[in-house]
């Protein structure tokens, strides 16, 4: 047995294939993510098959989670996040600090006793991250919990059959030391807000992406959030936070055209009559077999080479796009019900102070940046690593090939060093 160890910061889909792959050679692994549960964005998006698979990949986020719960060289650490880093490659001291999820996970049987009496309007305060949630426990949102917000209740804790929770649970101090460290802190995604031309907030058939992501997983299909009936005529823009310079995006988020064209599939599979458009600068076809995707995707969706400048509406039902049409030279206007927003994947917002903390670089764009642009993985901090989305955009396939080498970069320096 390999007696080293390594802190992996982040529990999305790459930093769980960079724990799997240092895991089965041997290695401890802490697993730190900042959410109550691991599987990142990824584990909320939805399938996109359709009468066949559309290789959107969503399917192996489940699957890998499955992996981590099986391996007991990994240790999971939720809701917490890293204070303080020091020391060096094969000697380094962690600091985290753990936010308490006030719902102890041995005891929780996720029997959700406790939500059906949560008194807390909309949403509930204690809820289950996700159906394939690890740790499966419930959780409690303080900013949303009654207790946490001057109102004496304690329903929840009154009636849990197991004593599952505790609300004076405070924050704790975890000290590790670790050989080497991986950074896979994920991305945040574009707030189309800030394209206020677009109506985004202001309309209520404007969606974005990832609304579509959430609505077809929770529910299984979209209609108008105006009126509930099926849509006739959806646009799709690409784009929405990428390749814009004027907002300091210019780069290519790389995942838009594929989920966008696999979403157009879908929803014409679900409603056959529906017309679909999707504006675009380029296409991002790249990819095994997107290519011939997209030839399949030209035959029943028309594709319009023009960038929207304004979105208007007209009625609930009825969104003028305004659109400068590349091909004809001109601006042209069309109306459609439905309008999703392809936004793009941004840095996270704490990258900068992650960054500060490990003393490790940003790039141009704000993601981390490493060492030598021939090697994808290590920052200009021996022994500190990147995978996945926080060195860059890339779709799913890409975070858990990006997450294996990252480990696979461990395993080969801390071996050249002789750790």
């Amino acid at each position: 047995m390999v007696n080293k160890s390594v802190l992996v910061l982040g529990g999305g889909i790459a930093g769980v294939a960079s724990s799997l792959r240092l895991a089965v050679n041997g290695f401890k692994v802490y697993l730190v993510e900042r959410e109550p549960t691991i599987g990142g964005a990824a584990l909320f998006f939805c399938c996109k098959a359709t009468e066949a698979c559309n290789q959107c990949s969503v399917c192996l986020v489940p699957e890998k989670i499955a992996e981590v719960k099986a391996q007991p060289q990994i240790s999971l650490l939720t809701n917490s996040q890293v204070a303080e880093i020091s020391g060096q490659v094969g000697d380094f001291s962690v600091r985290l600090i753990q936010r308490p999820r006030f719902v102890d996970p041995e005891k929780c049987t996720a029997c959700g006793v406790c939500a059906e009496l949560c008194p807390s309007q909309p949403n509930k305060a204690i809820y289950l991250p996700s159906p394939q949630a690890l740790p499966y426990a419930y959780a409690i949102d303080k900013n949303n919990c009654l207790h946490f917000n001057g109102v004496e209740c304690n329903i929840c804790s009154q009636e849990c059959p197991f004593g599952a929770i505790d609300f004076d649970r405070s924050p704790e101090k975890i000290e590790l030391s670790v050989d080497a460290i991986i950074i896979a802190t994920g991305f945040d995604v574009f707030n189309a807000k800030e394209k206020g031309c677009l109506g985004y907030g202001r309309y209520t058939n404007v969606l974005t992406g990832l609304d579509l992501e959430r609505k077809f997983s929770t529910q299984g299909s979209i209609t108008l959030p105006s009126s509930g009936k099926a849509p006739q005529n959806v646009a799709f823009i690409q784009c929405v936070g990428s390749r814009d310079v004027h907002i300091g995006n210019g780069y290519c988020s790389q995942i838009c055209c594929k989920y966008a064209m696999r979403f157009a599939k879908l929803l014409q599979y679900q409603h056959p009559e529906t017309k679909i458009t999707i504006f675009y600068m380029d296409l991002q076809t790249a990819g095994k077999g997107f290519g011939e995707f997209y030839q399949q995707c030209k035959e029943t969706i028309r594709f319009v080479r023009g960038i929207p400048v304004e979105i208007s509406e007209i009625s609930p039902d009825e969104l003028e796009v305004k659109y400068e049409d590349f091909i004809e030279g001109k601006v042209a206007k069309e109306i459609f019900d439905l309008v999703i927003l392809s936004v793009g994947i941004t840095p996270r917002k704490d990258s900068s102070n992650i960054a500060r903390i490990l003393g490790i670089n940003l790039g141009e764009w704000g993601f981390f940046d490493t060492q030598d642009h021939l090697d994808s993985t290590e920052t200009n901090v021996e022994g500190i690593f990147v995978a996945g989305t926080c060195h860059g955009p890339k779709d799913i396939p890409e975070s858990i090939a990006h997450g294996a080498q990252a480990a696979s970069k461990v395993i080969q320096t801390l071996a050249a060093r002789g750790i």
